[in-house]
């Protein structure tokens, strides 16, 4: 999530609403009626008392239901007072009555782009420019539209078009600017504010804009005084303190940020984004105690904010307050069930207060819900939002990532690690991934536990950690070597389990210390430490702060992309011990490939994967994440035929990418 917002809304467009007026016959009681109350309307309409306009309009339409010009002034008043469907129903009875009207179908636009409806306004500009083609603010008004359905170079053609009918023409220099602006022409952006403000010196939207183009054209010190200068325009307006908080907080300059957060929040006390902004600039500060209030704030303004309350129970769960943090994790979660953070997060508070039951189950439920939502983004047909998938670098959830940035981690089939269970509830999900490896292992245990592959996809039954630890009670009793061994790993995968993951990855380094050859245990304890890594970041993403490796707090903190890497280097070495001695161990090399995807070494990861499928060629998964490594770097070609071999092993979701891929 981004610290900052610094959207400004595109102003209203305000244009003087004209009208060809076109009578009919009239009998002459009928027309003195109408011209009598459409007289009075008129005059109504400029005193802005709308509803008396409508009232006298009424009866004008009744003495004369065919007056265009009643119904035209009708449609005006019902747009002023938001009643945009009802002026769209009157405009188009203009446009039946005199279809060569071209302000009618002007304001309909308006109407039609207020309520929402952009592409049908625009349909409708299209038609009044045909009918006018000389009037410059058909073009503007289609323009705006054009912003609002992101067609930015659509509205900058509009723009040069009206401003060619009037060079002076202030909201063509503005809207072309944001058009410029939102296509990442900050100079030309810049340029067109400095046009609109030579017209009108005193417009402060102009002023504003220009100051975060400057800001993202690294023209800090021009931006901050472009901000002064709307402000001086508008004291009373918090935009221009608002901008300017965002700029000084992007630039990390915390103190004169919350200084005019502040200012913001005594301007305008009902601002919740104000609220927000500031709390996350007190998290960075490690102001836990205040920016739990702010985010408290946040919750009483906009109380079905899912971000509000998902914060503020991150900061309580920094402050300690975990009994706190799963009363907001409880309202999030009833808020939007789909959000897997807020099951993890919860599952650590109900850890730390000793609820071993309920952690457990929402970690299980955050697995649950992390395959449902990878099924639901694969069934999206948008061609954006797929594109940008394959901008996504690595497989966790960061806090500082751009919009237009992707996470292969929703995408990717993740790391599988080893899990284990009761013989006697095996179910074929627990059979899904067997190898010769565990079989041979299991075998030579008496099955007694049941060690199989997982990953978070996978959906399992949930069995209670405490019968585990009975049965894993009795097992530690026992001397034989090979038990030993056995229980030591039981003891590993038990401890991850239930989250205790330090202890987890301590009882891996005992079972290595006393089994050097043992693959199964560097496998494993790799696939520990990357999952506590992952889990790690996303609490971490969404706190502001960041937070450290391992919950004794033992380890570096992971507040730069050196240690980042050193974490992931470490995680790759393991793997590949675990390949010294089980060279056909294809799960390695599968997470290895992952690891090196979080590493950005994209080519070695690739490597990998090949050769998983050397080793097994019917390995889907493996296609299937090579080929996404393959749109990573802009192959399609080879992507395209990765996912037609996953799909024809049986991974539909292989399909679904392809037909928005592979055209």
């Amino acid at each position: 999530m981004s610290l900052i917002n610094t959207e400004i809304y595109f102003c209203e467009v305000r244009l003087v609403l004209v009208l060809t007026i076109l009578l009919g016959t009239l009998t002459l009681q009928a027309q003195l009626s109408t011209e009598k109350y459409v007289s009075l309307a008129r005059a109504d309409l400029e005193d802005q008392n709308f509803t008396l306009a409508i009232q006298r309009l009424n009866f004008a339409i009744k003495a004369s239901p065919y007056n265009v010009e009643a119904y035209f002034l009708r449609a005006m008043a019902k747009h002023q007072l938001n009643d945009y469907q009802g002026a769209i129903m009157d405009y188009s009875h203009c446009i039946r009555l005199a279809p060569t009207s071209s302000a009618a179908y002007q304001n309909r636009g308006l109407s039609r782009a207020k309520s929402g409806d952009n592409a049908k306004a625009i349909e409708d500009f299209n038609r009044s420019i045909k009918i006018d083609p000389s009037n410059y603010f058909i073009y503007i008004n289609k323009a705006y539209s054009q912003l609002q359905i992101k067609d930015y170079e659509g509205a900058i053609a509009s723009c040069n078009r009206a401003i060619s009918l009037n060079e002076y023409l202030e909201s063509g220099y503005l809207f072309r600017g944001i058009g410029n602006a939102e296509l990442k022409n900050l100079d030309l952006a810049i340029l067109d504010y400095t046009n609109t403000l030579e017209i009108n010196p005193k417009n402060d939207e102009a002023y504003l804009r220009r100051a975060i183009a400057r800001n993202e054209n690294l023209e800090f010190s021009l931006a901050i005084e472009d901000c002064d200068s709307a402000i001086a325009i508008d004291s009373t307006s918090s935009m221009g303190y608002f901008v300017k908080a965002n700029i000084y907080a992007e630039r990390l300059d915390y103190d004169r940020a919350l200084t005019n957060y502040d200012k913001v929040i005594d301007l305008t006390p009902n601002n919740a984004l104000a609220y927000f902004n500031r709390a996350n600039v007190e998290v960075r500060q490690n102001e836990y105690t205040k920016a739990a209030l702010d985010y408290r704030q946040v919750t009483k303004i906009n109380p079905d904010n899912i971000l509000g309350h998902f914060n503020l129970a991150l900061t309580y769960h920094k402050l300690g307050k975990h009994e706190l943090a799963i009363k907001s994790y409880d309202k999030t979660i009833e808020l939007y069930p789909e959000m897997e953070d807020a099951w993890f997060n919860r599952a650590f508070a109900k850890k730390k207060i000793g609820d071993q039951e309920g952690a457990q189950f929402d970690y299980m439920k955050g697995n649950e819900i992390r395959g449902e939502n990878q099924s639901k983004i694969f069934n999206v047909e948008d061609a954006n939002l797929l594109k940008k998938k394959t901008h996504l670098d690595a497989d966790f959830y960061r806090p500082n990532f751009n919009e237009e940035e992707n996470q292969i981690a929703v995408y990717t089939i993740p790391v599988f690690e080893i899990k284990e269970t009761d013989y006697k509830s095996v179910s074929n999900s627990n059979l899904k991934y067997n190898i010769k490896l565990l079989t041979t292992y299991n075998e030579g245990n008496a099955n007694l536990p049941f060690f199989y592959l997982s990953n978070t996809l996978l959906q399992e039954d949930f069995i209670k950690p405490e019968l585990r630890k009975t049965a894993l009670n009795e097992a530690l009793n026992g001397t034989n070597n090979e038990l030993e061994k056995r229980n030591w790993l039981w003891k590993a995968v038990w401890l991850k389990s239930n989250f205790d993951y330090n202890n987890s990855i301590a009882t891996y380094d005992s079972l290595i210390a006393l089994y050097p050859d043992f693959s199964l245990a560097y496998f494993n304890k790799a696939s520990t430490q990357f999952d506590l890594l992952e889990l790690l970041l996303k609490l971490e993403a969404g706190s502001g702060s960041l937070i450290e490796l391992g919950e004794d707090a033992k380890s570096a903190q992971l507040n730069d992309m050196q240690t980042l890497t050193v974490q992931l280097k470490g995680i790759e070495e393991l793997y590949l011990k675990s390949l010294e001695s089980s060279p056909d161990f294809y799960y390695a090399w599968f997470n290895i490939a992952i690891v090196r995807s979080e590493l950005k070494e994209f080519n070695k990861s690739i490597d990998a994967y090949t050769k998983v499928i050397k080793i097994n060629p019917d390995f889907a998964e493996a296609y299937y994440n090579r080929a996404l490594t393959y749109l990573y770097i802009d192959n399609s070609k080879k992507a395209c035929a990765d996912f037609s071999k996953a799909g024809e092993l049986g991974l539909s979701n292989a399909y679904e990418v392809m037909k928005m891929y592979c055209k």
